[in-house]
């Protein structure tokens, strides 16, 4: 455990926001590869990563072990990311951003735009339906390019149990890839 972070909890307990602050900046890229790994929608993800921020600053006084915030934390992250994800009536229609679109369009032509645009569409749909526990720790490896050791410290695992659950969430990924690539390999 990263003594800094005790001191920063210690800290932030006694009201200091700078620390809070800090604590802030060091997990917000994990907790929105968790929220994300959940919800597959930036905007709610980044929603639930700030509702669970308040959350955690209402809460530190409850929180008994200051080193065990990172898990403390992200189950936070995962609370609110499945109430989120329970709530929500509909799943708004993905969209382009406009600097991606234009990116695009200077390198490649308008069929292979679209093809891309669709690929992309099929994999985050994909991943969405894979079980939580499965994107999150694709989304910590491959997003986040975190350490097996990195993400059982942050979901509260073990190593084995990392690797066990990575093994299997890539292969069902490779199943639902293979499935949409069709029977011959290409794309259908």
């Amino acid at each position: 455990m990263n003594p800094e972070i005790a001191l920063l909890v210690s800290a932030a307990r006694e009201g200091n926001r700078e620390a809070f602050s800090q604590l802030v900046t060091l997990h917000q890229k994990v907790a929105g590869s968790v929220a994300y790994g959940i919800l597959s929608d930036t905007h709610l993800a980044a929603d639930a990563v700030q509702d669970s921020y308040v959350k955690a600053w209402r809460g530190l006084a409850g929180l008994r072990e200051d080193s065990r915030f990172p898990s403390w934390f992200l189950q936070i992250v995962r609370t609110r990311s499945l109430d989120l994800l329970r709530h929500r009536k509909r799943k708004a229609p993905e969209t382009v951003e406009v600097d991606e679109a234009l990116d695009a369009a200077d390198t490649l032509e308008p069929s292979q735009v679209l093809e891309q645009k669709e690929r992309g569409e099929e994999i985050r749909r994909i991943l969405g339906e894979l079980p939580g526990e499965y994107r999150e720790v694709l989304l910590l490896k491959h997003d986040q390019n975190r350490s097996y050791r990195d993400i059982a410290r942050l979901l509260g695992l073990t190593v084995k149990g990392v690797e066990s659950k990575l093994f299997r969430a890539r292969q069902l990924l490779a199943k639902k890839l293979k499935s949409l690539d069709g029977p011959d390999g290409g794309s259908s």
